[in-house]
């Protein structure tokens, strides 16, 4: 047996040191550590040993096929800087009469573009960024904004839980955030009256997907709060983001819609910029598209951040870029945003 391993040890060696190519060497490899490979399947006889015998084996067998492993390893390294020099001394030469290749440039996601469309247009308003964790406690993503648990409302949203026992927290109290609302207490607690501030980034939801609905999809969100704030200013700003993301000829429209965490809350509707209010397909024929979700914010949630209704009023007001993107460019299915297709992206 000792004199069988040797024998394969010899020859494959030498066949290692004569491979001329990584195809070669592929073939090596399998004939001795395939499926029935030629190392491989000498542990089938070792049953036939003495023990004593076995002992001289089993150790030259393991140093055996480590040495021809790392010299398979070894001679790869060594036929791949081979093909790299060889490549260095290569020369593209460009036939006579076809066209050069498109040369290739990279820009901002569709969705990254308008977002910053949006900050932009907020930021002119004096609104400032706030970020709010992905990964959230139920308390701040619901609880706080005026969903307690059993609360009907929180079948609006299809929460993705973690699994918190492991980090010492009870279960069902640790998620993914459903909305950017998880950041509203937070800025509260943090800022003082008056505030204004925007929060956007990633949601996560247990969606069934289709051409409008994503498991992963982007959000952004303003809170503005002062004295005496009132719906016509959730109105005005409304009106403002739909003109400055979709153009001058576009109205806003408030209309009743329940919310939680807001008194009264308002579906926020924009004339249809396909048929510009007549009726058509897209609308499915009353003229307008629900773009926006607000509302005023309710006083409990108001003291739940430290502030006395009494005093102060603000809005809450929720946008989802992707949607709006869909309508700006023209998109049918919103999961082409984060598909990573090119021919898709490079439109844009």
């Amino acid at each position: 047996m000792e004199d069988k391993i040797k024998n394969i040890q010899q020859d494959y060696k030498e066949k290692i040191d004569q491979a001329k190519s990584l195809k070669e060497l592929d073939g090596i490899f399998l004939e001795l550590f395939g499926k029935n490979g030629k190392l491989d399947q000498l542990p089938k006889e070792f049953k036939n040993l003495s023990p004593d015998k076995l002992r001289v084996v089993s150790p030259l067998f393991n140093q055996i096929k480590q040495e021809l492993e790392k010299a398979i390893q070894r001679k790869r390294e060594e036929v791949k800087e081979e093909i790299y020099k060889s490549l260095e001394n290569e020369k593209f030469v460009r036939q006579p009469g076809r066209l050069q290749a498109k040369k290739r440039q990279g820009h901002l996601h569709p969705t990254t573009q308008l977002l910053n469309e949006t900050i932009e247009l907020f930021s002119k308003l004096g609104f400032e960024r706030f970020d709010a964790p992905h990964i959230d406690t139920d308390e701040y993503n619901f609880e706080l904004l005026n969903i307690p648990e059993g609360h009907p409302a929180r079948d609006l949203w299809d929460t993705l839980y973690i699994d918190s026992e492991k980090y010492g927290i009870q279960p069902g109290k640790l998620l993914l955030r459903t909305h950017t609302s998880n950041g509203q207490i937070r800025a509260m607690r943090q800022l003082k009256p008056p505030m204004r501030v925007m929060i956007f980034d990633r949601c996560f939801r247990y969606e069934n997907l289709d051409a409008r609905h994503e498991h992963t999809l982007e959000q952004f969100e303003i809170v503005y709060i002062d004295k005496g704030v009132s719906m016509a200013n959730l109105q005005y700003l409304s009106e403002y983001f739909f003109q400055g993301i979709l153009g001058k000829d576009i109205k806003a429209r408030l209309r009743p819609k329940y919310y939680p965490f807001v008194e009264p809350g308002a579906g926020v509707d924009g004339l249809c910029i396909f048929c510009k209010g007549k009726g058509c397909n897209v609308c499915g024929g009353t003229g307008w598209l629900e773009l926006a979700g607000a509302g005023m914010i309710h006083p409990q949630v108001l003291k739940n951040g430290g502030i006395d209704p009494n005093e102060y009023s603000g809005i809450a007001w929720g946008v989802g870029p992707e949607r709006m993107a869909m309508l700006k460019y023209g998109v049918e299915d919103i999961r082409l945003f984060k598909s990573g297709d090119l021919k898709f992206l490079e439109k844009y």
